[in-house]
């Protein structure tokens, strides 16, 4: 099974090229087409109560809504976040049938007999929105009679859209004005049965889906095409054709027999019709040159071609899907039976979403098939085969009878709160546990007992073991490092000189004294740079004679003279040396 309750809806996503699958208890998976899961979530907590009914998605699909039997409508975007929430009941629990997105509008129907419809949902965004009547029905005197159970757009200008009821009569609408344009009720109910005799053919008129040849729609506007660009279906099996620019019935046949009401789907290209019954039937028909042009007056009755018919769910289908993959056309179907198969065009499964194993889209079943039927068929020996089935119902027995009996023992609340074990039952459980038992087994490192590496130390013999073929030496001495002779004058600030009072600084010495020209400048700057920078030093030693003489003759009783008169460069560096202690003291603490 692909969930724990039944599938509401499954649609193939072509912008993310995933299978979107919803069930009745509100949850959303989606999976690979491959059969893979890759993301869920839920839009229930644990204290709501009510049941997903219906799917549908934005004009740009960018987003997808859920209805359910509480009222409400849910915005999501494929993160798994609620955007916004619309209460389509008014506070009451009605049960929404189908979500269509107009521009700017969404459209809701099924426990009313007009349209809901909610305008402008950015304006509103994160604040409660009510619902709006459609502008067609203010005149009462348009509209049904009857509850809308689904509806139709058309994706071509002009853009109409048709709403089918219970009683069997469908509207048309154009979607931009929302007036009403005509009525479709050649197949309608006489509401002038008796109430007895209207209970028992309900389900005989009620109509389930609506769908739009849009490839048609789209020549018709040119050509005024009079043949058929709006199918519907509904009870008792039957699937009907009109043309909603004459309003007219054009073709109608049974496609189910015995059976209360069918689904259908058709494809972009409008070229196959596929229904499906509560059975769990599904017919694929060719339609591609099907009522392209009306007969004079006269309703077709014969069948379109059938091309396949195949059973793939125990219960009824509630949704069919056509998807288009490198050039192949497959066939997407979910059940009230909690399941979603994959097939091909000719009705053979690829899987079920949800299968332990993968399936591979490049398989041809269609040969697959052909060759085992040739092989079961090449069986002609009758004692073989009556073998072969009485040791399959033995092997049989066998495995299921130690199932029953361990099933017996459970008790009820056991049975309650048994769940079964998903690791086992998913493909990446399955392929994790392959690949374990498959793997290669490591050897891990055992006590070596061998009394040649017990007894090494004292033999003097090489020890055994992983280790036993290193040769081991003694390292070579390390010479030691040679000293570089340099000034330290760290000496002052080690502990021994601590109780100095004056530890002072070292001076630092001067670059300048001790560096040489590593070049001629006269070679290298020009003649009138060298005469300048000599004009400029010349200036410069005659202006500081003149304060260094009357520093000399204060001495180092004026303090503060020193620190306003003291010059800079070399000459500065060679008066600090002959001054007294205490002006060097006083110099360094002004610096």
């Amino acid at each position: 099974m692909t969930h724990d309750r039944s599938i509401v809806a499954a649609r193939y996503l072509l912008k993310q090229k995933q299978v979107m699958v919803v069930c009745q208890g509100g949850d959303v998976s989606f999976w690979s087409l491959e059969g893979q899961k890759t993301k869920r979530f839920s839009e229930q907590n644990a204290t709501d109560i009510f049941d997903t009914t219906c799917l549908g998605f934005d004009e740009f699909g960018e987003k997808f809504y859920t209805g359910g039997s509480d009222g409400k409508i849910r915005i999501w975007n494929y993160n798994g976040r609620i955007l916004q929430m619309l209460d389509a009941g008014r506070g009451t629990a009605v049960e929404i049938t189908q979500i269509d997105a107009l521009k700017r509008r969404i459209v809701a129907v099924g426990w009313s007999k007009y349209l809901t419809v909610f305008r402008d949902l950015q304006q509103v965004e994160g604040r409660p929105n009510l619902p709006t009547e459609w502008n067609g029905e203010k005149e009462k005197t348009e509209g049904h009679d009857d509850d809308i159970v689904c509806m139709a757009v058309t994706a071509y200008f002009p853009q109409l859209l048709a709403s089918g009821s219970t009683d069997g009569e469908i509207c048309i609408w154009n979607t931009s004005s929302e007036l009403f344009v005509r009525r479709l009720d050649q197949r309608k109910r006489n509401p002038n049965y008796s109430q007895s005799k209207l209970q028992d053919n309900a389900a005989d008129f009620a109509i389930s889906m609506l769908k739009f040849f849009d490839k048609r729609m789209a020549s018709s506007v040119n050509t005024h095409s009079t043949g058929a660009n709006l199918v519907s279906c509904g009870g008792i099996g039957f699937v009907r054709f009109w043309n909603v620019h004459t309003g007219k019935l054009i073709a109608e046949f049974q496609a189910h027999t015995d059976v209360s009401s069918i689904i259908m789907e058709i494809d972009v290209h409008n070229k196959y019709l596929a229904t499906g019954d509560v059975n769990g039937v599904v017919k694929l028909w060719d339609i591609e040159q099907y009522c392209l042009q009306s007969e004079s007056g006269t309703i077709e009755k014969s069948l379109p071609p059938l091309l396949t018919e195949f059973t793939s769910h125990s219960d009824s289908i509630t949704c069919i899907d056509f998807l288009e993959k490198d050039e192949r056309m497959f066939i997407l179907t979910s059940s009230s039976d909690c399941s979603v198969v994959l097939s091909d065009i000719h009705g053979n499964a690829y899987g079920t979403f949800g299968q332990p194993n993968q399936w591979h889209l490049d398989m041809n079943l269609s040969k697959l098939n052909d060759g085992n039927s040739e092989a079961r068929l090449s069986k002609s020996d009758d004692r073989f085969t009556d073998d072969y089935s009485q040791q399959n119902e033995e092997d049989s027995h066998t495995i299921i009878s130690p199932d029953l009996d361990a099933m017996s023992s459970i008790t009820d609340e056991e049975m309650l709160t048994r769940r079964s074990n998903v690791w086992e039952s998913t493909s990446i459980g399955v392929t994790y546990q392959e690949k374990r038992t498959n793997r290669r087994q490591r050897n891990q490192p055992s006590l070596i007992t061998k009394k040649d590496y017990l007894l090494w130390e004292k033999t003097g013999l090489a020890p055994g073991g992983a280790y036993g073929a290193l040769d081991t030496y003694e390292p070579p001495p390390i010479p030691d490092q040679k000293k570089n002779n340099y000034h330290d004058t760290t000496y002052i600030w080690q502990p021994n000189n601590a109780g100095d009072g004056n530890r002072r600084r070292p001076l630092p010495t001067m670059i300048g004294e001790n560096l040489k020209s590593a070049f001629d400048e006269r070679s290298i700057f020009p003649k009138y740079i060298l005469d300048y920078e000599a004009k400029q030093k010349q200036l410069f030693e005659s202006g500081v004679q003149q304060p260094t003489i009357n520093l000399v003759s204060t001495g180092g009783n004026n303090a503060n003279s020193q620190q306003l008169a003291r010059p800079t460069g070399d000459a500065v560096v060679k008066f600090k040396r002959q001054s007294s202690s205490s002006t060097l003291l006083s110099d360094t603490k002004a610096q």
